[in-house]
């Protein structure tokens, strides 16, 4: 078959590295701290593209699917993703079709996305053995675990329906099975974890054009040819993602784009935080027994003839696999003295040791003394909820096109892997 997705000549996605320090250590800037690959070999990267029926209308034709898996696949297999032993230039990519088996490809990315086609998905189902009739994420995310070695990267490409099929068609049986998938995933994730507790998820949101038929919660279908959402996961060990979102721009992938990411991995614990000189309003001195994190002689400042006080704090979140879209959001946080509000800005300068500054405001004009915690609570981001399909039974309902029946079970059951920690970090200022 010829070849159908007219692209131009991919160019590497390459990005400015954006520091992976913290903790007590020196200072060092953020620019530099994970700009080489010292010491880190490539890790292989393990493609897995679902290939259960209700995927056939993304690959019928040439989508924004495709171009969107070709661009993200080629940045990845081109990109310094850490010493590779051989000297080659690319990064060994396995790719993959998954179901209820696992039908490893053709290793040419070119190949691989010209034969993505209805009916190439029934063939190697049809060699392979495996189920194009269901679709159990949780299974397949522990069969990719299973397959995980530390040194590799999984990428899973999926429209995250959970389809059980014709035997569970019993309405009072549809919804149970959903928590049954969050419940198997967390479990999986956890087993993984006792090997490797750095195992990390991201997972970023796309849209494309979908032509064939959808499959409800019961399994009945219909024909539809409109925009469809599917998922580009990661998973590997936490210093591989950061590497890979450091390095690979998300927000160049071909195609619609990726309209919403959530990435999750175990809490740091502490980062590498102080008070700033500037910029302020107020007075204080630090105090010199503990200079970055407690200020003594705090005073307001009257400005248009109210009290007021703000200092800024200076944090390195790089350890983090977090993007700016839930740091830079407010009601991520948890202020213990509700007399100050926070705001947060990535750090401009980049030769600074600081990630983001953090500027703690009164809200009072009087100052409150005391300790202030400041924490980056671990949580769902809402498009989670938005994007979520509960009914699972009418996609020409209002807004229904672009959800997913079932997502918020599926990420639920990946979160809840992490929960034994509410807080990915907590600074802590002292005031008097």
């Amino acid at each position: 078959m010829s070849f159908k997705l007219a692209l131009k000549t991919l160019i590497p996605a390459l990005i400015v590295c954006v520091g992976c320090g913290g903790g007590p250590q020196p200072p060092k800037k953020v620019a530099d701290s994970i700009s080489q690959s010292e010491g880190m070999s490539a890790p292989t990267v393990k493609v897995y593209v679902e290939n259960s029926g209700s995927m056939n209308g993304y690959v019928k034709g040439a989508t924004d699917f495709e171009n969107a898996v070709y661009s993200y696949l080629s940045d990845l297999q081109l990109a310094d993703l850490g010493v590779r032993e051989d000297s080659l230039f690319k990064n060994v990519m396995e790719l993959n079709y998954i179901n209820s088996v696992i039908s490893q490809q053709t290793s040419d990315i070119k190949e691989f996305i010209d034969k993505l086609e209805p009916s190439t998905f029934k063939q190697v189902s049809l060699n392979s053995g495996g189920n194009l009739g269901t679709s159990d994420i949780s299974d397949i995310i522990g069969k990719i675990l299973e397959n995980l070695n530390n040194n590799e990267i999984a990428v899973l490409v999926s429209d995250c329906i959970f389809s059980p099929g014709k035997r569970y068609k019993a309405k009072d049986n549809a919804d149970d099975y959903l928590v049954a998938q969050q419940i198997g995933i967390k479990n999986h994730i956890a087993k993984k974890m006792l090997e490797n507790p750095n195992i990390s998820f991201v997972v970023m949101r796309l849209l494309s054009q979908f032509d064939g038929k959808y499959y409800n919660k019961f399994d009945d279908n219909e024909y539809i040819k409109d925009t469809r959402p599917f998922y580009i996961w990661l998973i590997g060990d936490s210093k591989y993602l950061k590497k890979v979102m450091s390095t690979v721009d998300y927000h160049k992938i071909k195609g619609s784009g990726v309209q919403n990411i959530y990435a999750v991995s175990s809490s740091v614990g502490n980062v590498n935080y102080s008070i700033l000189p500037q910029p302020r309003i107020g007075k204080f001195s630090l105090d010199k027994k503990s200079p970055k994190t407690s200020i003594i002689k705090a005073k307001t400042e009257n400005k248009g003839g109210s009290n007021m006080f703000q200092l800024s704090i200076g944090v390195n979140y790089s350890r983090l696999l977090l993007e700016d879209e839930y740091l830079l959001d407010y009601s991520n946080y948890d202020i213990s003295n509700k007399s100050y509000s926070v705001e947060i800005a990535k750090n401009s300068n980049l030769s600074s040791q600081y990630s983001h500054i953090i500027k703690l405001t009164l809200n009072q004009p009087i100052i409150s003394k005391g300790t202030v915690k400041i924490s980056l609570l671990s949580k769902l981001p809402q498009w989670i909820d938005d994007c979520n399909d509960a009914d699972g039974l009418n996609i020409h309902a209002a807004g229904a096109m672009e959800k997913t029946y079932g997502l918020k079970y599926l990420v639920e059951g990946v979160f809840d892997a992490y929960a034994s920690s509410d807080k990915y970090a907590t600074i802590t200022i002292n005031i008097n």
